[in-house]
């Protein structure tokens, strides 16, 4: 018997937006202290709270959720009584401004419980530790990797692999060692193999590819039995358990092979290095920028910029030097150039936006004389490749300006720092938290979380309705009217909710009366997901872009009441139920006063459906969200934030 899936979103004539930043845009500190090292306080563990938030520290490992939330483990500093390595895990909601202290430990120094490989468990949990490297799967775990701290009897470089189901709040030792200083167990390269896994290190490189596999480059660490920098580049296939040696070498310490600049070469390798900044485009292409490592002959901080396909398993030398130890060319702030340049530095910040521009903040390096603690933001732009200088100083160790927190002021900066940690949210703002830097007078460790947004721009449209029906295939429709200078219409599908690829086009009618448009996405059976999500990405004539709320649906997901999800929400919320005749279905929602605040009747298939409704608007309370058709009435209750 098939079912069929139905999901909409009501947009309503809403004007979307991604963040448009610029030497304009400012930075905005949202939470945390402007003032240095300052201890934690952690509430009850699992319960969100306004005076909760992470103490000062850095190297600390992130993640983002499919539902937009961040996540934050360890680090070395300060937790609610002393300093030292952390193994705390805290979720943070953009929409609330609130830290939740989700699982680990409210005091430093702490030994990992490892359990039985492969086996969940609530008091299973990895040892404190810094420079630990993270990813997020298709399905939403969270995965863990190495770092500097603690096993479980000992402390030092770690080389266990950990995934965390935040459905169940549960750690899985899943690969690796419990002890440390484990050297790498190579094979052969190319080959995937069961007894395959990186020798312990901190401070590589991360990725995940389109098929969902995890991606490591690098870092300090054991190849064999002598610690040392390394290049390795490994590939981890969840489904299989199995780590395949890819690229680099399976020794410390080697060098650089750059070849021409721009010009790919199966012989081109990056040195080893560690504490780099990386990121991943929208095509898949890894990039890395510096960190500490060699060149083509010595070690130092490297400012060379190389492009990794993984594809054709290749490197390019990009842009940058391929000496140690270089200065900046900062040119004029906000003016792109072929001739700037960051100077070398590591532990930076990065961003991939929504543009598919790649963003960088400060590290230790040079600026265009000395080197200290930065502050600088750049834009590196893929298709030009070329370097912008957009915002902060161009010398080192400037100290911040905080402002007021929660408001919006371009005197804003954040201070010079290395070690943050960063996110990008949903709607393309950046997000950093902590290091080691500089607050508003003194340097020392940090917990201040920066937002840096957002610049709205308004496209030339309404997008009135955006749904879709799954049966065997997916039908995307929407509706859109005032249609004017706009060009065309990406169609992206996602398996996370996080990392979408275009999977059509379609070109804009250009009136302003109502428009309908349809998309058949007939590629699913090529998918192994439980979810899929699609967006729309609008195009006007001058390549400004936004995208449309998210639609997803769930496989998996039984019949009976309605359900809704996030609750409380923020700006929308989904209602999902069973649809057992088609036909027209009212959807209401009434406040607690019994006033009806938003209203819409929707023909429906036969199937499980779940609506995306905009709450944006609402007042911040409690609401009734109604859904009437042939099968009756269901209702639940909502808290809209």
């Amino acid at each position: 018997m098939k079912t069929t899936y139905l999901f909409t979103v009501f947009l309503l004539y809403a004007n979307f937006s991604f963040a448009q930043i610029n030497s304009t845009t400012p930075w905005i500190w949202m939470e945390g202290d402007n003032t240095i090292n300052q201890k934690g306080i952690y509430g009850s563990q699992n319960v969100s709270n306004n005076n909760n938030k992470p103490g000062a520290r850095n190297s600390s490992s992130t993640w983002t959720d499919a539902t937009g939330s961040l996540w934050l483990f360890g680090g070395f500093g300060h937790s609610s009584t002393s300093q030292g390595y952390l193994n705390d895990l805290w979720k943070y909601s953009p929409a609330t401004s609130e830290w939740i202290g989700m699982h680990g430990d409210n005091t430093a120094g702490k030994y990992g419980v490892y359990g039985t490989q492969g086996i969940a468990s609530s008091t299973y949990k990895p040892g404190s530790s810094y420079q630990s490297v993270s990813w997020t799967d298709k399905d939403g775990n969270l995965w863990l990797f190495g770092g500097f701290g603690y096993s479980s009897a000992s402390m030092g470089l770690l080389n266990a692999l950990w995934k965390y189901n935040t459905a169940t709040n549960q750690w899985t030792w899943v690969k690796g060692n419990n002890t440390v200083n484990a050297a790498g167990s190579y094979g052969t390269k190319s080959v995937a193999n069961i007894n395959n896994f990186p020798g312990a290190r901190h401070s590589s490189q991360t990725w995940v590819d389109a098929a969902g596999n995890l991606w490591l480059f690098g870092g300090n660490g054991y190849a064999g039995s002598t610690e040392g920098i390394l290049n390795d580049l490994w590939k981890y296939n969840i489904a299989t358990n199995e780590w395949t040696w890819i690229n680099g070498d399976n020794t410390i310490n080697q060098p650089a092979v750059y070849g021409t600049k721009a010009v790919t070469s199966a012989t081109n390798k990056p040195g080893a290095r560690y504490v780099s900044t990386s990121w991943q485009d929208a095509t898949g292409n890894v990039w890395m920028f510096g960190g500490y490592g060699y060149d083509e002959t010595f070690a130092g901080n490297l400012n060379d910029m190389w492009k990794y396909n993984p594809s054709t398993n290749q490197w390019t030398w990009m842009q940058g030097n391929k000496t140690i130890d270089q200065k900046a060319v900062f040119g004029t702030q906000g003016v792109p150039s072929i001739t700037n340049k960051p100077g070398s530095r590591y532990v930076s910040n990065s961003w991939a936006d929504a543009a598919g521009e790649l963003w960088m903040f400060g590290g230790y390096g040079f600026d265009q004389i000395n080197s200290g603690y930065l502050n600088d933001l750049w834009k590196y732009n893929t298709t030009n490749n070329t370097w912008t200088w957009i915002k902060g100083d161009n010398n080192v160790d400037q100290r911040g300006v905080y402002g007021t927190q929660g408001l919006a002021n371009t005197a804003n900066k954040s201070g010079a720092r290395t070690g943050a940690v960063s996110w990008a949210d949903g709607i393309g703002n950046l997000w950093m938290f902590g290091g080691y830097g500089y607050d508003g007078t003194r340097s020392g460790v940090l917990n201040d979380m920066w937002k840096l947004g957002n610049f709205q721009p308004i496209l030339p449209l309404h997008l009135l309705q955006f749904s879709g029906v799954l049966n065997n295939t997916v039908q995307l429709q929407w509706q859109t009217e005032q249609e004017k200078d706009f060009n065309h219409f990406n169609i992206q599908r996602s398996v996370d909710g996080i990392n979408f690829t275009n999977i059509g086009s379609i070109n804009g009618n250009n009136c302003n009366s109502k428009n309908n448009y349809n998309y058949a996405d007939n590629s699913l059976q090529v998918l192994n997901a439980q979810k899929i999500f699609y967006r729309l990405q609008l195009m006007d004539i001058d390549e400004k872009f936004t995208y449309s709320k998210i639609i997803s649906f769930n496989l998996t997901q039984n019949a009976g009441s309605i359900t809704a999800f996030p609750n409380p929400a923020a700006e929308s919320i989904n209602l999902s139920f069973t649809q057992i005749k088609k036909g027209n279905t009212e959807i209401s929602i009434t406040n607690m006063a019994g006033n009806t605040v938003k209203k819409n009747n929707q023909y429906l298939s036969v199937g499980k459906v779940s609506l995306n409704i905009d709450v944006n608007t609402l007042s911040p309370g409690a609401y009734i969200a109604t859904v009437i058709n042939d099968s009756g009435i269901k209702q639940l209750k909502f808290i809209k934030q």
